[in-house]
């Protein structure tokens, strides 16, 4: 799965933060995909050439610039056909004008979705978060002002943001940050999110633990704070 470089720091964070499953999933929600029905890089790269592009090796993608070294996309060879793949809230101009050359300069219809839409576009993040008690504490933690959904969500402002927190069933929240936020932004909301959201387990299981030992007749002997902050508890029988 390929990944915006420009955003190549950001991204390989995030995965850090999300773990690889939510991390993958994140990123094929921020890509837009537009299908050719070109079956040769042979082909790609003389196409794009005639339409004023350049087509540069980048491993198994081609990567193609719409506008000097501003802006760029990668081409991907997938099911036997080149997909190009946009980032969402790319120009949508460049991209236009890109697809309008290629079809010029191939004299008949590439894409199967030839043309990008305008339009409001927010970004949804999976995370890590499941407890919504604990979500909304480390919410306030960070300065936020959580407010709780009749349908089971968050939401909240923090700073220029706003975020919106829902989930189905057992699983994870998704967080929708709506603004004019930058994902550079949004990952550090998110990575402070995450710091605070574990220190908020970590709390509870503490608490719990000392309630379950002194319900089971056991002292607590000591309690070390070791390097990566968790806390570890020695017990011994009353």
């Amino acid at each position: 799965m390929s990944v915006s470089l420009a955003l190549l720091p950001v991204a390989l964070a995030l995965r850090v933060v999300m773990g690889k499953e939510n991390f993958e999933a994140w990123v094929a929600s921020q890509q837009e995909r537009a299908e050719t029905d070109v079956t040769s890089e042979f082909e790609l790269a003389r196409l794009l050439k005639q339409a004023g592009y350049d087509a540069v090796k980048f491993g198994a993608l081609v990567k193609t610039h719409l506008d000097g070294e501003r802006a760029f996309f990668f081409w991907e060879f997938i099911d036997g056909k080149w997909v190009a793949i946009f980032s969402k809230g790319a120009d949508l101009e460049l991209r236009n004008t890109l697809i309008a050359k290629l079809e010029e300069a191939a004299g008949r219809p590439l894409f199967s979705q030839s043309r990008g839409s305008e339009g409001q576009q927010s970004s949804t993040y999976p995370t890590n978060f499941v407890d919504r008690d604990l979500l909304a504490q480390a919410l306030t933690d960070l300065g936020g002002d959580p407010t709780y959904g009749k349908d089971g969500s968050l939401s909240c402002r923090i700073n220029s943001a706003k975020l919106v927190f829902t989930k189905e069933g057992d699983g994870p929240f998704s967080v929708e940050v709506k603004g004019a936020v930058k994902a550079e932004q949004a990952f550090q909301y998110l990575s402070d999110l995450d710091d605070d959201y574990r220190k908020a387990v970590q709390t509870s299981v503490y608490q719990r633990v000392k309630s379950e030992a002194e319900s089971r007749d056991l002292l607590i002997e000591s309690e070390e704070v070791l390097p990566d902050k968790s806390i570890l508890l020695t017990l011994r029988l009353n």
